[in-house]
């Protein structure tokens, strides 16, 4: 594994950035590379690394691309965790 250094342009400032990584932070769920991966493709975009989606999660590499498929995936796994509690309800 490559020695990654933390991306110093990060910046925190970014009230949507903050944002989509606190909502990540509570929806993503442990399966996120496959489903992220799926994401993308379906866009018509190259299949980025699985590596690459964990370190955009892991805020080491930034990019909005990867960023919005993980914000995707995480509201997916929302809406199927709020239907499953009104089905069992």
């Amino acid at each position: 594994m490559s020695k990654l250094i933390n991306n110093s342009n990060f910046k925190e400032d970014n009230s949507h950035n903050k944002k989509a990584y606190e909502f990540i932070d509570k929806h993503l769920p442990s399966t996120y590379v496959d489903l992220t991966i799926n994401c993308i493709t379906k866009k018509g975009q190259p299949a980025p690394s699985k590596a690459l989606i964990r370190n955009v999660r892991n805020k080491t590499i930034f990019r909005n691309d990867i960023l919005l498929a993980l914000v995707e995936v995480a509201y997916e796994n929302k809406k199927a965790i709020e239907k499953i509690k009104l089905l069992i309800s």
